[in-house]
């Protein structure tokens, strides 16, 4: 596809497409193509020009939803797909109404099996100053939503994968980033079964102890899931307890989600399905307060 090839920027290590250019050349040229087809034979353009910036042995491999971009052996690629597969179709089985898998092209996975390398990759997805969590998978929704992996077995990797893909397959709504990662921690201990959370004394202590008017507005926008400090994790507990909540009624829960928006971290979907307001969730793990979400109070940058 010589046509792409310009529309690629050499970034310090790794080529990047110019998502926009692209789209709309598309747009312009190509409309009367097979658009799955033309997006599947984008996304291995795509993934040829990462390959040249990585060592000769990394390869790509398909299946029938996914493009796979790794070096590992055959044996590891081929369990891995399946697992893609099975867990793609499973998702949607769970979510019914919320997951989507509409669109044109394949999934692309990228799995680096330099640590340093999957941090190089990633680091464009995020602001200047470099400061974000720990990570063992990300789902990156932008341009081209794809996955990025650093290399891990089999068994280690599939949690990671359930979480993510979820993720891919609600990336389609406009949900806040709380109900995002509450629904894809709880898809993923459903999954692997782990019983969920554990809410003794010194679970609610941390809680107490951690989340005051500012902190639980960096909740409510997300911000406090980019946290450095133990606040990410206790965001995601709190975000599945109150996803969990919220979907005892899965009927109800489903047009809560279709509904919710990360502009008000959900505020007005709760009060029109559910006639009530998030804050009071909240009350029995931290206490009687105001822990409603105050999109006023938000910066234009969360």
């Amino acid at each position: 596809m010589e046509w792409l090839q310009s529309h690629f920027f050499e970034g310090e290590y790794f080529s990047r497409p110019d998502w926009d250019a692209i789209h709309a050349r598309v747009e312009e040229d190509f409309r009367s193509l097979d658009q799955h087809q033309l997006w599947c034979d984008i996304a291995r353009s795509w993934l040829e020009k990462l390959q040249t910036r990585l060592p000769d042995r990394y390869s790509i491999h398909e299946s029938e939803n996914f493009a796979f971009l790794t070096l590992e052996q055959e044996k590891y690629v081929n369990n891995l797909l399946a697992y893609l597969e099975k867990t793609l179709r499973r998702i949607l089985r769970t979510l019914p109404d919320i997951a989507s898998d509409d669109g044109y092209g394949k999934h692309v996975v990228l799995m680096f099996d330099d640590i340093d390398h999957y941090y190089s990759y990633i680091s464009h997805f995020y602001s200047d100053d470099g400061e974000y969590g720990l990570s063992s998978g990300i789902y990156l929704n932008k341009g081209y939503g794809h996955f990025a992996f650093p290399y891990t077995n089999i068994t280690d990797a599939e949690p990671v994968i359930v979480h993510e893909m979820t993720h891919a397959l609600v990336s389609h709504l406009s949900i806040p980033l709380w109900l995002n990662e509450g629904m894809a921690v709880n898809v993923e201990n459903n999954f692997t079964g782990y019983s969920g959370l554990r809410i003794d004394n010194e679970m609610i202590q941390a809680h107490q102890g951690f989340w005051g008017e500012e902190e639980i507005q960096e909740f409510w926008n997300g911000d406090s899931f980019s946290r450095t400090d133990e606040g990410q994790r206790l965001s995601y507990e709190l975000a599945q307890l109150i996803t969990n909540t919220l979907a005892q009624d899965y009927d109800v829960f489903v047009n809560f989600v279709n509904k919710a928006h990360f502009s008000d971290g959900g505020k007005q979907a709760a009060s029109e399905i559910y006639e009530g307001d998030l804050g009071g969730l909240l009350v029995n793990l931290l206490g009687e307060a105001d822990w409603s979400p105050k999109p006023e109070l938000w910066s234009s940058e969360s």
